[in-house]
Order: structure tokens, then C-alpha cells, then sequence
């Protein structure tokens, strides 16, 4: 399996490209539309994940989605098309909902790449990590050494902070942790030095 970030330098977002066998999912289509379709140009891709609905985080859906399915959560699915919630511009709110919605938990295979979805609430009710192997890919739930804001629609600190303890903090010590903005850090780091958030 390989991971490529693409940064989206405006909000130092990043977009993740998981490939496997010439197969490959998107996670988080953020701000550079032209950069995401020059690195996905040869690849298979059938599956785009959302980790929550905040429009740096699809804003390239519509141009990139065609054919493929756009996996998320329930909540994600309701916010993702209202701009109220999403605080997504006209022309960048998504022209539909997830076509997959995966439960807390759930497991599923997208070509080859076994995803499970952990339910992680606080940054948005319907925000969720996506655990890939020993990868987890965060969203705005964990940073290094920070944790997503609170202070948007449907966000919740308390939620926040069980969905880190009780979710996060659970996983292995090792486990790489790929956030959706800034640079990857691992569970055990964050357990021992991230302020918000203590164990």
C-alpha cells in the first residue's frame, strides 16, 4: 500500500491518494482541484472518502466525482449539502449526498483496500477517522499535537474530547495518524504530548 498527501497550500489542507495494485481511493478532495486530477490521471480510482463535511475538505468533489461512490457517514451525508453547516460557497456545495454511508465500526473492502470507520464526533457530528492498515486517517478530530475546532455547526468539545479518549487512545501506540491538515503524527505521541487531549 502507498500513501501520497496532496496539499492544498491555501489551507494546508491535505487530500490522501491510498493506492494498492493499481487500484486507488481519495480521501478528502480538498482546494486544488487541477493538482488531485494530475495525480489521480492514472489510476483507478472508484471510491472517494469523506471524513467530514467542511467545504476544504470536498471542494473538489463536484469536478472530480463522475462515476464513483462518495462514502461517509449518515451526518456527513445530511451536512455535506447544506451550506448552512457545511459553509460551502454555491458553486462549491455538493450536487449529492454519500452514496455509501458506513456505520461506526463498519468494515468494508473498496478495491482491495479494507477501510473501517470510527465515528468520531466533536468537530462536526458527523465527522470520522478512517483506519487503513496501521494508518488512521483523522479528518480535523486529531493534529499533531492539537485537535480539530469546535466552534462551527454541530461541534462539541465534550464529544470531541470522548472521541479521541475512547476511540483514538485506544489504538496501538504505532499507529500513524494522517490528519487533514499539517503533518502526520502517531497515537502514542499524541497520547503523551498533545495538550488538549491528555490520556
Amino acid at each position: 500500500m502507498e500513501i501520497k498527501t496532496i496539499i492544498s497550500y491555501e489551507m494546508d489542507q491535505n487530500c490522501y491518494l491510498i493506492t494498492k495494485n493499481g487500484q486507488g481511493i481519495l480521501i478528502d478532495p480538498g482546494l486544488d482541484t487541477f493538482k488531485i486530477l494530475k495525480e489521480t490521471e492514472d489510476i483507478s480510482i472508484n471510491y472517494i472518502l469523506l471524513t467530514h463535511c467542511h467545504f476544504d475538505h470536498l471542494y473538489s468533489l463536484n469536478e472530480i466525482r463522475g462515476e464513483k461512490s462518495v462514502v461517509g457517514t449518515k451526518n456527513c451525508s445530511f451536512n455535506m449539502i447544506r451550506p448552512e453547516i457545511n459553509l460551502a460557497a454555491p458553486d462549491v456545495l455538493p450536487k449529492a449526498s454519500c452514496d455509501i454511508m458506513m456505520e461506526d465500526n463498519g468494515e468494508m473492502d473498496f478495491d482491495g483496500i479494507k477501510v473501517k470507520c470510527i465515528n468520531t464526533p466533536g468537530h462536526t457530528n458527523g465527522s470520522c477517522c478512517y483506519l487503513i492498515e496501521n494508518c488512521l486517517f483523522s479528518g480535523d478530530t486529531l493534529f499533531l499535537e492539537n485537535v480539530g475546532r469546535c466552534d462551527l455547526p454541530t461541534g462539541d468539545f465534550k464529544e470531541l474530547e470522548k472521541s479521541i479518549r475512547n476511540k483514538i487512545y485506544t489504538l496501538d501506540d504505532d499507529t500513524v495518524v494522517y490528519p487533514g491538515h499539517g503533518i502526520e503524527t502517531t497515537v502514542g505521541h499524541e497520547k503523551k504530548y498533545n495538550g488538549f487531549v491528555t490520556e
